[in-house]
């Protein structure tokens, strides 16, 4: 299996996910695209599903818990103006507009969803950058259960994994002024609300790159090793 940690049953097309040295039962989803297949389109424009860990954050807890990391900052920074340092404190705040727009972005969700991809890449930058756009867009989808006879999911990442990066991909979305602010960010740790699903996305083929059909974004195909064995 190289990579994969996840496998199709041949007998009963039933998905399993490598837990240690053993395999154990996954439920597998497909993300339900508006458009409808058309088996005439060209080679050039072929479908492919790229697997993905969605995992589901409760955003009003998530804006409490980043108000709470500001106010604390405020205070400590207050502290240090005190003691004579106030340029030094001033470079570990981040801008009041952004942290304000972020907070409200996130009470008008109520559920942020954090899209981890799961796909094989020779070039570990993709699960940032693609996992970032699909978690700033929050596309609204619905979901199919995947149990189609022969498709193997071509899963290179366990939800274990997955949940330890998911941090990385929401600072990822963040404005710059609220990244350079360490002390901000050391404070701020998502915590899943229910365990992450594995969810499939489909993406078309055009040339050398992949367009999202949920969300309307594009990438380099070259992010995605196999993309080849991918296309149906």
């Amino acid at each position: 299996m190289g990579q994969l940690v996840t496998f199709q049953c041949p007998e009963c097309c039933s998905y399993w996910v490598l837990e240690g040295e053993t395999l154990a039962p996954i439920t597998v989803y497909r993300a339900r695209a508006e458009e409808s297949d058309d088996a005439s389109k060209p080679a050039a424009d072929r479908r492919i599903y790229l697997p993905f860990w969605v995992a589901e954050v409760d955003a009003a807890e998530l804006a409490a818990k980043i108000a709470g990391a500001v106010d604390d900052l405020r205070s400590a920074a207050q502290a240090v103006i005190r003691a004579g340092y106030e340029g030094e404190s001033a470079r570990k705040l981040p801008a009041s507009s952004e942290i304000e727009h972020l907070e409200g972005r996130l009470r008008s969700l109520g559920t942020l969803r954090i899209y981890v991809p799961a796909f094989k890449s020779l070039n570990t930058y993709a699960y940032l950058k693609v996992g970032r756009l699909l978690t700033r867009i929050q596309p609204s989808f619905e979901v199919d259960r995947s149990d189609g006879a022969g498709h193997a999911i071509l899963c290179a990442l366990k939800a274990g994994e997955a949940a330890a990066i998911m941090d990385f991909i929401f600072i990822a979305t963040l404005p710059e002024s609220i990244q350079a602010s360490g002390d901000f960010l050391e404070k701020i740790r998502l915590v899943p609300a229910r365990p992450p699903r594995l969810v499939e996305f489909p993406f078309r083929e055009r040339g050398a790159s992949l367009v999202s059909v949920i969300g309307g974004f594009w990438i380099s195909g070259r992010l995605v090793e196999g993309v080849e064995s991918l296309v149906e």
